[in-house]
């Protein structure tokens, strides 16, 4: 090994590593998330590797990156290699330059993640072909850590995930989702599963937290509708349900939104309470432009207090205070008042002080 890191037979330059982790937050992150990469992925199914035809142990011991594990070359047409990690800790880069010659794509997703530091306990990835099986007990970054990760993709894209607890105590910037006044604080999840192919996915994650809010179990459907010039996910149609929905008190939102403590005192509530508000289940479509407006479609509210149905826009382009979610919305109390509320939420307004 010399300083820009390993050199195999066959000639493959194997340098510093940037991330298996990504894999993880991007495994755990959310449906939406799943099936963009997913669809980024490339599309041929992983068959079982021949004996090794070549082996080098991995015991790197460097002010930027320690590691303990084994690289091996199965085949080499298909090429087909695997990279066991026991454990390792520090800048990724090497990881993700030993896995390009694989896997370009999801060594580009990966890079693009953007993570500085990685520790990472029993990571099996094995990259046959297009082909992608991951496993992984436990990824730790500086913003978080995920446990149990099982990732697999195969023939036509078809690709499959599970994980344990996720918890992020803010979100990597390269995962940034464009929402950026709720991408700041704490998140996470006790465990998700998702599945699909290059177009089409779903999935569902209990346990969800995020800036106070908390949802019991969230289960979505999702597809991509159109593709940007390189083949990458562009504008999609999403489906979403919820159970065991409690938000934080609101009164930051009310204080700042008439039409919302309006509402609020309405169905009975005081807008002003720190108590949590029981929103009980959701449902609603989203259907993306691709450009940071999102229509949503067919909103539903059951609550024991109020039942709400309306649409909006989720408008996330231009600057952080212009970004807001606008809602048209039919309430109707327990004891059947109804009335009509025209609600424009700033983004700001929805995380808690």
């Amino acid at each position: 090994m010399d300083g820009n890191g390993w050199t195999l037979g066959l000639g493959m330059k194997m340098n510093r590593s940037r991330i298996m982790r990504n894999l993880l937050i991007c495994a755990a992150l959310a449906v939406p998330l799943s099936l963009a990469w997913a669809g980024d992925a490339p599309s041929s199914s992983a068959s079982s590797p021949p004996k090794e035809l070549l082996g080098q142990i991995v015991n790197i011991d460097r002010s930027d990156f320690k590691a303990k594990g084994k690289v091996a070359l199965h085949r080499l047409q298909p090429l087909a290699g695997q990279l066991i990690l026991s454990e390792a800790r520090g800048d990724p880069d090497w990881i993700l330059k030993t896995i390009s010659p694989w896997n370009p794509a999801l060594a580009r997703i990966l890079g693009e993640m953007n993570i500085q530091e990685v520790t990472l306990a029993d990571a099996d990835l094995l990259l046959d072909g297009p082909g992608i099986v991951l496993k992984l007990a436990r990824a730790a970054i500086p913003e978080g850590r995920v446990e149990q990760v099982d990732y697999q993709q195969g023939a036509g894209g078809v690709w499959r995930v599970t994980t344990g607890a996720l918890k992020l105590e803010r979100l990597p910037a390269g995962l940034h989702p464009g929402l950026l006044p709720l991408s700041v604080g704490a998140m996470g999840f006790a465990g998700l599963e998702a599945a699909g192919d290059r177009e089409k996915g779903s999935g569902w994650a209990s346990g969800v937290f995020a800036q106070g809010w908390r949802i019991a179990r969230v289960e979505g459907v999702g597809e991509v509708t159109s593709r940007d010039g390189q083949g990458r996910p562009l504008k999609g149609v999403f489906s979403w349900n919820t159970s065991g929905t409690h938000a934080p008190g609101l009164q930051g939102a009310a204080k700042r939104v008439p039409e919302l403590a309006e509402m609020l005192r309405f169905a009975g509530r005081d807008p002003f309470s720190r108590e949590p508000v029981d929103l009980g289940t959701l449902a609603m479509r989203v259907e993306s432009d691709g450009q940071g407006k999102f229509l949503i479609r067919n909103l539903r509210v059951d609550a024991p207090w109020v039942r709400l149905r309306g649409e909006g826009v989720l408008e996330t382009r231009g600057q952080e205070k212009a970004q807001s979610l606008r809602l048209d919305l039919v309430a109707k109390t327990p004891s059947g008042k109804e009335k009509r509320f025209k609600i424009n939420l700033p983004l700001q307004s929805l995380v808690p002080s």
